[in-house]
């Protein structure tokens, strides 16, 4: 309970004609039988009106509100399983992934027709038994490393030594008379068979394939790039095939490398001579 101030008790006593009694400190009005406050001082000290108007006019705190209650969509969120933290690294692993699948989805290099083809005939007619799968030689002279085209300057030579077999001119020089290591010469090195079974396409097929996929030769001069495009119209049905006429052959090629040789072709006619005819078409024009 608030303690009543001593002078305000004063001026309360003095009003009522009464004086308070000594030693209250906050004190009660000395008790008289008969006096009429006795009850009141009975229950407790009388609050005066000024004081109960200045308690009255404190402002008080209002109460708290009671806290409103979540939302359905709130507590259900909040009961929901959260994603883990190792999950947020799948969108980054995603992308790393998306980019290199989308590598391994464009399309492959498709391999020349000409090059499966032609090594599938030097395969089959026995040309990889003597000289080697890879042209490495065995029974037969070597052909990679460049030897095939120091033997053969021209694919006209070859392409007769190949028709002919080397029985027919046993004994003689063939291909490049300068060659590094001394010409060769028919029969030094076993037998070469002929083969009329194949036709012309077939052999310049072989041809090619024993002087630029074994022998390294650089296909890119024009009139390479024109002998392998007759090659695939040929293969492909869009040109006849012919086949062997090795007299033919003798008149497209260079007496000087190839025995037999006349390279006295008719002009009409050189266009169907085996090969590029990369130094043939300079003989044939003399």
């Amino acid at each position: 309970m608030t303690e009543i101030p001593e002078h305000l008790l004063k001026r309360s006593a003095s009003r009522r004609g009464k004086k308070p009694a000594d030693g209250e400190g906050g004190g009660e009005a000395a008790k008289e039988p008969g006096s009429a406050v006795a009850p009141a001082q009975a229950a407790g000290p009388v609050e005066p009106p000024a004081i109960r108007e200045a308690a009255a006019a404190v402002p008080r705190d209002p109460d708290p509100e009671p806290p409103k209650p979540e939302p359905a969509y709130v507590q259900a969120a909040k009961k929901r399983k959260k994603m883990p933290m190792w999950a947020m690294a799948i969108p980054a692993l995603t992308l790393l992934w998306a980019y290199s699948f989308a590598g391994t989805m464009q399309q492959p290099e498709v391999e020349d027709p000409l090059f499966i083809e032609s090594a599938a005939l030097y395969s089959s007619q026995g040309c990889a038994g003597c000289h080697g799968a890879g042209g490495g030689g065995g029974v037969g002279y070597q052909f990679s490393n460049g030897e095939i085209y120091a033997t053969f300057p021209e694919p006209i030579a070859q392409a007769v030594h190949i028709a002919r077999g080397s029985a027919a001119i046993t004994g003689e020089q063939y291909g490049d008379p300068e060659r590094p290591g001394g010409a060769r010469v028919a029969g030094n090195r076993g037998v070469m068979p002929n083969y009329p079974g194949i036709t012309q396409n077939e052999l310049e097929l072989i041809v090619f394939h024993e002087r630029v996929t074994l022998g390294g030769e650089d296909p890119s001069d024009p009139a390479y790039e024109e002998w392998m495009e007759h090659m695939r119209e040929v293969a492909e049905g869009v040109l006849p095939d012919r086949p062997i006429d090795l007299e033919f052959f003798l008149a497209c090629a260079n007496p000087e490398t190839t025995p037999g040789a006349t390279g006295d072709v008719d002009p009409n006619e050189q266009e169907f001579c085996p090969g590029p005819l990369l130094e043939t078409e300079e003989v044939a024009s003399e």
